[in-house]
This record gives C-alpha cells, sequence and structure tokens, in this order.
C-alpha cells in the first residue's frame, strides 16, 4: 500500500525517503507562556514566543532486498548518515508532505531494534528544531535627534543582492537567515518568478530589496 504521506530527511549523504511511514507520526510545538498572579486580581497567562517544533518518528526501515523497499537503499546506510549527522552536530533537513513541517532539525535521540531472523531494522528517532541564533549585531554608534529626542541606532547587517542556495535549502530557509523570518520567502519567490519555497541547490537568486 502506498504511503498517504512523503517523510523526507536531507543529510549531507543525499537525501532519503521513508518506504514505510509509521502508523502515527507525532508533530508538537509549544510555546514559552509565563502565569502571573496579580495580587488581589488573580492569575493571568503572558504569552511568549513559540517553542521548537519536535517530531517523533517510530517505524522500521525493510533490507534492500524486500518488497517493501521502493528505493532500494540499504537501511544501514540511512542509519549511519544520520548518525554522521547527530555526532557531527550537524542538522538535517525534515520534510513531511502534507504537513507545515519543512525546517532544519537537529538529531535529539536515535535507537535501532535488531530482531533474529530479520534483516528489517526497527528505528526510534526525535527531531528538534534548528533555530538559526541570528543576534542582532550591537550598535557601533548611536545618534540622537535633538529634535525629538528619539535615539536611532545604527546596524552594520547587510541584505545582500543574490545569495546561491544550497543542497537542502529551501526559500524559507534563505528568508529566515536573511530577513529572521522565514516567512517572507514569497518576496524572495516573486522577485525571482517562483511560485514554490522548494530549491534543488546551486540557484542563484535576486534577494529583493
Amino acid at each position: 500500500m502506498a504511503n498517504t504521506r512523503v517523510i523526507a530527511i536531507v543529510t549531507d549523504d543525499g537525501k532519503f525517503e521513508l518506504d514505510v511511514n509509521p502508523k502515527e507520526l507525532s508533530v508538537s510545538q509549544g510555546s514559552r507562556d509565563k502565569t502571573v498572579d496579580l495580587l488581589n486580581i488573580g492569575e493571568f497567562n503572558v504569552q511568549g514566543n513559540r517553542g521548537l517544533i519536535r517530531v517523533s518518528v517510530s517505524t522500521f526501515l525493510p533490507d534492500a532486498g524486500s518488497h517493501f523497499n521502493r528505493s532500494g537503499t540499504a537501511p544501514e546506510s540511512i542509519i549511519l548518515s544520520l548518525k554522521k549527522a547527530k555526532n557531527g552536530k550537524r542538522p538535517v533537513q525534515l520534510i513531511i508532505s502534507g504537513t507545515d513541517v519543512n525546517a532544519k532539525f537537529t538529531i535529539s535521540s536515535m535507537g535501532e531494534t535488531y530482531k533474529e531472523g530479520q534483516q528489517d531494522i526497527y528505528v526510534d528517532w526525535s527531531f528538534v528544531e534548528s533555530r538559526d541564533l541570528n543576534t542582532q549585531p550591537v550598535a557601533s554608534w548611536v545618534r540622537r535627534y535633538t529634535e525629538t529626542g528619539i535615539c536611532s541606532r545604527g546596524t552594520s547587517r547587510e541584505v545582500p543582492k543574490t545569495i546561491t542556495a544550497v543542497a537542502g535549502d529551501t526559500l524559507w530557509d534563505i528568508a529566515r537567515r536573511i530577513f529572521d523570518d522565514g516567512s517572507r520567502w514569497k518576496e524572495i519567490a516573486q522577485a525571482n518568478g517562483m511560485d514554490s519555497d522548494r530549491l534543488s541547490g546551486g540557484e542563484r537568486l535576486t534577494v529583493p530589496g
């Protein structure tokens, strides 16, 4: 039976698609809300920034000779590629069709189960979203407008005019790196005559000013 959705993992070694999807796929995202107790008033919820996306996958990787294995990829090579990424502290791109999951993730845990008499390998993987730590640079100078008394902080960060995509990139990733806002990928798409955020790698893109 064909999978109802595609679960793909892009590592430095290439792109792997799961031949057998888990019966259930866990995707969760919390928030950094805080509860404040005000004297004589009671509790209030103060909404915080969004938390990281977490994905858990529990399935089996069929042997290369199994009729379940449509790609012909040996399960050991997939596991080795993910372990290289995990041990090398390299994020992977996780794409799940039919959901909004299409981002870089770190592998927080990996587990394999080997059953006697079977060449299939049962796996349990946990992924945590890898967000770029784009801290704004400290202002190198402060200019005060004498008319208003308002301080204006300068910044040394510049938006490039062009950028070259690498394997595993999407326009959402590029917009997040450049603008600190992945939702602005549509501006880059429009500037380059594109209608999707998907890339194959190597494209030289114009960045709107």
